[in-house]
């Protein structure tokens, strides 16, 4: 009998709504069972993503997207428990939410959006972005943000709307080895047949640089201040590329000073004009 007063006994009432111990005790137990049952469900990701039956993408998506709708009818059951009705409540706190929603738009939208990459999967958890000229990888997908890491290991929050709404470069959804390029410079009356062997034995003696497709170089254009080559070569190393880069640029400057060739200067030509002395 105690017990039971007990879990009777009244904590406050707003209108019509009754919260009691046992409203508390049930709110609880709803979380355990959603606990334990989002936990089962990770493991059942787990175990069909490493027989193979369902790639790791799509399954963190799908797990994100059963975690909220999990959530959800948890709370509407708890706020059910309590007496009050979920539909008497929307209908009657419907000018508030009108003004909540118009005050959170952008909220909303970053929902909307988050949905979207969640479902369509065009950007997937471990993909190298490019982002308004900033390369990336994604950390995690959220309904209302994603979290990149930056070349710098800096942890980035971007919100959903800038990746569903303005043009991104996702570089790990290409199907074929990225091309990338290096431009050199070289002085004019250097041997054009020289620059283009030592470009190739440059980038070809560096393991992230695949050997097919074949790398390429091209006399790009006769410039103003020497030969512009361009060096073409393929890699899947997409997200430490400048430092892949960098590596074949101390290589090629280790070649052009073993030969003896130069880089073009830019030179600045400067006119001194004096005027005649008055007369």
């Amino acid at each position: 009998m105690a017990f039971k007063n007990f879990i009777e006994f009244e904590l406050f009432t707003i209108g019509t709504i009754h919260f009691r111990v046992v409203n508390v005790l049930v709110f609880v137990l709803i979380y355990l069972l959603i606990r334990i049952f989002l936990y089962f469900l990770k493991l059942y990701f787990k175990k069909l993503v490493d027989r193979g039956r369902l790639e790791s993408g799509k399954a963190l998506a799908l797990y994100q997207i059963l975690v909220y709708l999990t959530y959800v009818i948890g709370i509407v059951l708890a706020i059910e428990t309590t007496g009050a009705k979920i539909t008497v409540l929307i209908a009657g706190s419907t000018a508030i939410l009108v003004g909540i929603g118009l005050g959170l738009q952008d909220f909303f939208k970053d929902l909307v959006a988050g949905l979207i990459l969640l479902f369509e999967r065009s950007i997937a958890v471990g993909d190298v972005v490019e982002v308004n000229g900033m390369v990336c990888k994604v950390k995690d997908i959220g309904l209302r943000a994603t979290t990149v890491s930056t070349l710098d290991d800096i942890a980035v929050v971007i919100p959903n709307t800038r990746l569903t709404n303005f043009p991104i470069i996702n570089w790990s959804q290409n199907q074929i080895p990225t091309r990338f390029n290096i431009t050199v410079t070289a002085e004019f009356g250097s041997d054009t047949a020289l620059i283009q062997n030592l470009l190739l034995q440059a980038v070809k003696s560096h393991p992230d640089v695949l050997e097919d497709p074949y790398p390429r170089v091209m006399l790009n254009d006769f410039g103003p201040r020497g030969f512009v080559f361009d060096l073409f070569f393929y890699s899947n190393n997409l997200f430490g590329i400048p430092m892949v880069k960098s590596q074949i640029r101390f290589e090629i400057d280790k070649l052009f000073r073993k030969h003896n060739l130069r880089f073009a200067i830019p030179q600045n030509e400067v006119y001194l004009h004096t005027p005649n002395p008055k007369t």
